[in-house]
């Protein structure tokens, strides 16, 4: 694979650099508007509105219950209706079957007189798809409509049945069908004088001629619904509006119609391609064997358009007064609230850096943010006096400090040349008098006197010179830091068996006084505490100048110690080498740190300024 050119490759890390920053900014800026103070406001204020939301959807959800339950009242009202127009039509056909009884020509049994009755009432009645005369014998008389076949048959069989019963009789639904159209049959028997049946007539009714409802639903349903009756095997009786595509066949919902045999009365939501609501009872009908199911649907939009208009408005006030709250919320947080907090988390940061003058600058209120800015001024106010008191108090006692520590190693420095100066030189002129009386004398008892009092002058020689070293070494005001560093390291590992090592970068110059003596006198004390607590093997002391910094480094492989504890001891009086180190480093203008644990060693770090020495004091230490 080819490598991209070093320029493209440079574009795409800057633009990979540039994106990964975006991205962090904005993660972090919704990260604080998220857990900010004014969100949790807007918060609040979505909170308070979140019950009238509620109360919202909940009045629509009742709008909705009593939309179903007015369209249940309105079924069981056009139930009613449809059934009284029902009963009209089974009326209308039972008088008109029975004119056409009463007729001599029926009773007569006169073919001809029979189809020019049937003709003239067929032409006059016309939502009857058929009117015929059977006589006494099963022998058709007239009909409307020729018969044939199968038809013809049934019509016989059924005419049979009405003269055996002898009375007025509807024939089972569907009763099929006539020219195409389906019908409900209607019989009636005809009888003489003497009760013997003479003669049967028929009329089929035309379902797509007529309607139970006639001009009664006019007005009644709303766009989209639709009034159905079905027998229980799903075949649709009557249908309103469009019958003329319904009566008669199949309806198409087959899963639907189990669901109206099974619970007979009730109200259904269909959630499918097209959301309806169906209001359906079980129903007697003249026209049906059994029972029928009247059906009253209405789409769901329909049904419910004046609740949805409802909560469409409600939500759309609540929507305008949440944005106004929201929008009231944002601002008037930012004037009432935000800005009296971000003036005390500003005035807090500042604080906490060190800057004591910090104050608001907030009017003090009578009100809750009022009391806490004025608590907060008063609160820096009390530690800036403070502050000012103890800093007050701290330079004196620095002052005092480094006067004495002055007075105290000019007293060492004092000492240490008496005991080297005039006390050393008495020690070495007695000595020098004891080895010349020793040459002249010849007694032994003598001699043996005159060897044990040099001896003892040696060691007091000795312990003084050590003394005088320990005290202030002339190295280090003679020589250096440096070098006094470096005798002092290499004298302590002659004296205890240490593996010792120092390692230090050449200074141009001589360093201020009260630099070199605390500096030395910190590895004086880590270098004791080597001796007398590690237990180590070796040492190795380090003095390096790092941006404009004297640091000194003291590192041993001995035990080591858990420095928290060590500190709190330290504090409570137990050892005072801690707190003489970190003292002294201080009054230098530098500062300590131990590290250190169990097992693993310690090191000592110390770090001074770089001051250097003055003529001036050249001079006073010359």
């Amino acid at each position: 694979m080819r490598a991209h050119p070093p320029k493209l490759r440079l574009f795409f890390e800057s633009y990979s650099v540039l994106t990964s920053g975006i991205m962090r900014s904005l993660a972090n800026y919704v990260s604080s508007l998220l857990c900010g103070l004014r969100f949790r406001l807007l918060l609040l204020v979505a909170v308070v509105c979140a019950p009238l939301m509620g109360l919202t959807l909940h009045r629509a959800g009742e709008d909705r219950r009593r939309a179903v339950d007015g369209w249940k009242h309105r079924s069981q009202q056009l139930n009613q209706l449809a059934s009284r127009q029902e009963e009209k039509l089974v009326d209308q056909a039972r008088r008109l079957l029975s004119v056409m009884g009463q007729e001599d020509s029926v009773r007569t049994n006169s073919s001809a007189d029979c189809r020019k009755l049937v003709n003239g009432l067929f032409a006059h009645y016309t939502q009857y798809a058929n009117l015929a005369v059977m006589s006494g014998t099963g022998d058709i008389l007239a009909s409307a409509v020729a018969l044939g076949g199968k038809a013809a048959q049934a019509d016989r069989a059924f005419l049979r049945q009405v003269l055996e019963n002898g009375t007025f009789a509807i024939d089972n639904f569907p009763s099929g069908r006539v020219a195409g159209k389906p019908v409900v049959k209607f019989g009636y028997p005809v009888f003489d004088e003497e009760g013997r049946p003479v003669a049967a007539v028929y009329a089929a009714l035309d379902l797509t001629a007529v309607s139970p409802f006639s001009s009664s639903f006019q007005g009644q349903l709303p766009a989209g619904a639709t009034w159905t009756e079905l027998d229980r095997k799903g075949t649709v009786v009557f249908r309103y509006p469009a019958q003329n595509h319904w009566n008669g066949k199949p309806y198409p919902d087959t899963m639907l119609v189990k669901q109206l045999v099974a619970q007979r009365e009730g109200v259904l939501q269909d959630d499918g391609k097209a959301p309806m609501v169906y209001a359906f009872a079980t129903m007697q009908s003249q026209m049906v064997s059994g029972d029928t199911i009247m059906l009253l649907a209405i789409p769901k939009n329909t049904l419910f358009a004046q609740a949805d208009r409802a909560l469409a408005t409600n939500l759309t006030w609540l929507g305008m007064a949440a944005g106004l709250a929201l929008l009231l919320g944002w601002f008037g947080s930012d004037w009432l609230v935000i800005r009296p907090v971000k003036a005390l988390v500003r005035s807090s940061t500042r604080l906490a850096t060190g800057d004591l003058s910090a104050r608001t600058g907030l009017p003090h209120g009578g009100d809750e943010l009022g009391r806490l800015t004025y608590a907060f001024d008063l609160m820096a106010q009390a530690l800036e006096q403070r502050e000012m008191e103890r800093s007050r108090a701290s330079h004196k006692l620095q002052i005092l400090s480094h006067r004495l520590v002055e007075v105290q190693e000019n007293e060492r420095r004092h000492i240490a040349r008496e005991l080297h100066d005039e006390i050393g030189q008495s020690l070495t002129v007695a000595e020098m008098n004891l080895q010349s009386a020793l040459r002249s004398c010849g007694q032994a008892g003598l001699t043996k006197r005159l060897e044990d009092s040099i001896q003892a002058v040696e060691r007091v020689l000795a312990q003084v010179h050590d003394l005088s070293l320990n005290l202030r070494p002339s190295m280090l005001d003679d020589l250096g830091l440096e070098a006094a560093l470096r005798w002092y390291t290499n004298r302590q590992a002659a004296l205890t068996g240490l593996q010792a090592r120092f390692r230090g970068s050449p200074l141009p110059c001589r360093l201020d006084p009260v630099v070199e003596t605390e500096c030395f006198r910190v590895a004086q004390e880590a270098l004791t505490n080597v001796v007398r607590h590690s237990a180590a093997q070796n040492v190795a002391v380090e003095l390096e100048q790092i941006d404009g910094q004297l640091h000194l480094r003291v590192r041993d492989d001995g035990r080591g110690f858990d420095v928290a504890q060590q500190r709190d001891e330290a504090v409570r009086g137990s050892s005072l080498g801690l707190l003489s180190m970190e003292e002294r480093a201080a009054l230098a203008g530098g500062g300590l740190e131990l590290i250190s644990a169990p097992s693993e060693g310690t090191e000592v770090h110390a770090w001074f300024p770089l001051k250097w020495r003055r003529e001036e004091q050249e001079q006073e230490m010359a």
